[in-house]
């Protein structure tokens, strides 16, 4: 995960800041987008609360500000491997879900997205996903 000193240099963690700032509670937008995009895993997580939403999207979150994964692999082995077995998870939903974030924090920006922000975003979005696919069982 970025340290401390430069996650203010990071971009993608800027624009989680500012967000945050401007929209305050992100779970609502994120999955109001995410299930318009992705109306199989609006049905497949129709029974959970806002809070259970919300710790969701909390390590989503968590791992979208991280730069490097090699700490959370048993974390990222266990959850791949339990939503595909025990919810029926799949693989494009990461992706649907991770693109609904990215727009949710750009709409939030405005204007102040940018070149630099949409670079930041397409590279973490690319390494999560990268991280996820390797541990998606094969079919």
């Amino acid at each position: 995960m970025s340290t401390a000193t430069d996650t203010g240099d990071d971009p993608v963690y800027r624009t989680f800041e500012l967000a945050a700032e401007r929209v305050g509670d992100l779970v609502e937008p994120v999955y109001d987008r995410y299930f318009a995009r992705d109306p199989e895993a609006a049905a497949l997580m129709s029974h959970m609360d806002h809070l259970t939403r919300g710790r969701m999207l909390t390590e989503v979150v968590r791992l979208l500000m991280s730069s490097e994964y090699t700490a959370d692999g048993t974390y990222l082995d266990f959850e791949v491997r339990n939503h595909q077995s025990a919810y029926r998870v799949g693989a494009r939903m990461y992706g649907e879900l991770l693109v609904a974030v990215r727009e949710t924090i750009a709409q939030a920006l405005g204007a102040e997205w940018d070149a630099a922000c949409d670079a930041a975003w397409d590279a973490r979005v690319r390494a999560l996903l990268a991280e996820i696919d390797v541990r998606i069982p094969a079919a």
